[in-house]
């Protein structure tokens, strides 16, 4: 036991580490962001262009480079492939809930950080979040790091503190953008007004002209030298695209009600979210004697108000609170605990977890019989009965007396149920993609083209970038010259397809749970 306790933080970091790279490799990457962000990566890593980020030879202004970089790292340790592209999600995943449990252990107390672990571990859509080669992963960590970190320097006075404190934000502008300094310069001041502190004195002991110092001269040069490099291009499209537009407008129709983001919450972290409603009440309850609950339940609620507000709306977004949302419910469910009292609104968060038990293999049965590509394997789906037996043997439990019983109940069930997601589900599921059928389909080394538009994940699954036609007269003079050719579209053109119908047909295969459908031809 005394060298549980010594090593307590190290083992908390292999469980984190183990939960959240579990699998990584098994399954290819297919969905368009990872597609997209792995690819710019490995253009980058081929052409040792570490300033210009491309998708396909394009100009990529999606997202700042940070998790270029590191993709870059994990493909010269592991090689280009989705472990590669993927394990540095899964390494800042694990930092992030070790960096939360000593948090947690040193302002609150031991169990109460080890329940925070246990929640965060088991939040199946949290750590898949750590499973995908996104930007993601890195400003949630690095958000993390800075608030814990101005916590640290308000509670101690080190200016040590000062340096992660800044300096994560700066890393978190470069891993997703202005973001990672809007909100986090937010939830301060609200903390700091919430204190009585917000004053001269209090924000002159933060260090401003250092902080701001030190967060331009991490974060600035390289977007000077893309601005310069591009004459300006990727700034624009960057900053007023794809941060002012996403905020003040509806992108790419991932709109929504004010509503939906709590909801995302809700669900991303399943099971113990079912708890959140008590949890904030509770973290609010004592605001005023308990600092550490009064700083992550303000963290929690300013970032699901923000992004609330925000005219798009999407699951990751409010991610980057998860481990303080965690903190939050933890500390109601230890408080619970302690006290030994029964609680009527307990029951039925465990009884609305197990309608959702419930619902989820019957939805996942449902969903897999609508794509014709799955009809075969939708008994893959039953795999999601193991949240059901989780549900109500934690209602059982709890009906009992049995509190702690029905918390591991809960946290195994949903933790095992990630295992067979990442490591069986997924795996079946994406053999039948498009691009895995044509993995299977087209020769190493083959030369392949595009017409009119692609599949996001052909070019880093197959490793290469494509030339894009626009027109079947292009295509028929290219493939006079060069019949071996395997043409690649996914355009939903009627006149485009009949168009194509002169080649030969060799795989056509609709896209997972996505309204395109990609067609191979040869001449």
């Amino acid at each position: 036991m005394d060298a549980l306790r010594k090593y307590d933080a190290l083992l908390v970091f292999l469980l984190a580490l183990t939960v959240c790279t579990s699998f990584i490799g098994a399954y290819p990457i297919y969905i368009l962001d990872e597609a997209r962000n792995s690819e710019a990566a490995r253009e980058m890593f081929v052409t040792g262009d570490i300033i210009v980020p491309y998708f396909n030879g394009q100009l990529r202004t999606d997202k700042p480079p940070l998790h270029y970089f590191f993709m870059m790292l994990g493909y010269k340790l592991f090689g280009v492939n989705a472990f590669g592209a993927r394990f540095f999600s899964g390494l800042f995943g694990a930092l992030t809930i070790w960096f939360t449990y000593r948090n947690v252990k040193q302002w609150q107390n031991g169990a109460l950080a080890m329940m925070t672990v246990v929640i965060l571990a088991s939040s199946l859509f949290f750590v898949q979040e750590f499973h995908l080669a996104v930007p993601d992963p890195y400003l949630i960590f690095f958000f993390t790091l800075s608030l814990f970190s101005f916590y640290n320097h308000y509670k101690t006075g080190s200016t040590g503190w000062l340096v992660p404190f800044y300096g994560g934000m700066a890393l978190g502008v470069l891993a997703k953008g202005p973001i990672a300094l809007a909100l986090p310069g937010l939830i301060v001041s609200c903390f700091l007004w919430f204190k009585g502190d917000f004053n001269r004195n209090t924000i002159l002991r933060l260090r401003p002209l250092l902080g701001l110092g030190l967060f331009f001269l991490i974060s600035t040069p390289w977007f000077y030298l893309v601005h310069t490099a591009t004459d300006g291009e990727w700034t624009k499209g960057f900053f007023l695209d794809h941060n002012l537009s996403r905020f003040g407008s509806e992108k790419e129709g991932h709109g929504g009600l004010f509503i939906l983001t709590p909801l995302f919450v809700i669900l991303g972290m399943l099971p113990f979210s079912v708890f959140i409603i008590q949890g904030f009440q509770r973290a609010w309850k004592v605001r005023k004697v308990n600092d550490f609950m009064l700083f992550s339940f303000l963290v929690s609620a300013i970032t699901i108000l923000f992004f609330s507000i925000s005219s798009t709306k999407l699951p990751n977004y409010p991610m980057p609170c998860y481990p303080f949302v965690g903190i939050v419910i933890a500390f109601y469910l230890y408080q619970l605990h302690q006290s030994q009292v029964k609680s009527k609104s307990v029951l039925w968060s465990l009884v609305f977890l197990a309608v959702v038990g419930i619902a989820l293999p019957i939805g996942g049965y449902v969903a897999l019989g609508v794509e014709q590509q799955f009809l075969e394997v939708r008994s893959v789906s039953l795999l999601l009965l193991i949240t059901t037996a989780a549900a109500f043997l934690a209602l059982f439990f709890y009906r009992k007396g049995a509190l702690v019983k029905a918390f591991w109940s809960m946290a195994g069930g949903w933790m095992a149920m990630g295992l067979c997601l990442f490591g069986v589900i997924y795996p079946i599921l994406t053999k039948k993609s498009p691009v895995s059928m044509a993995l299977e389909r087209i020769p190493e080394e083959s030369t392949i083209i595009v017409f009119k538009r692609f599949d996001s994940a052909f070019p880093i699954n197959f490793k290469q970038t494509f030339p894009v036609f626009d027109t079947v007269d292009e295509l028929n003079t290219y493939l006079e010259k060069h019949p071996n050719t395997y043409v690649i579209t996914n355009t939903p053109n009627e006149e485009d397809l009949q168009a194509l119908e002169q080649f030969h047909l060799v795989q056509e295969q609709k896209a997972l749970f996505e309204n395109h459908v990609t067609r191979i031809y040869t001449k």
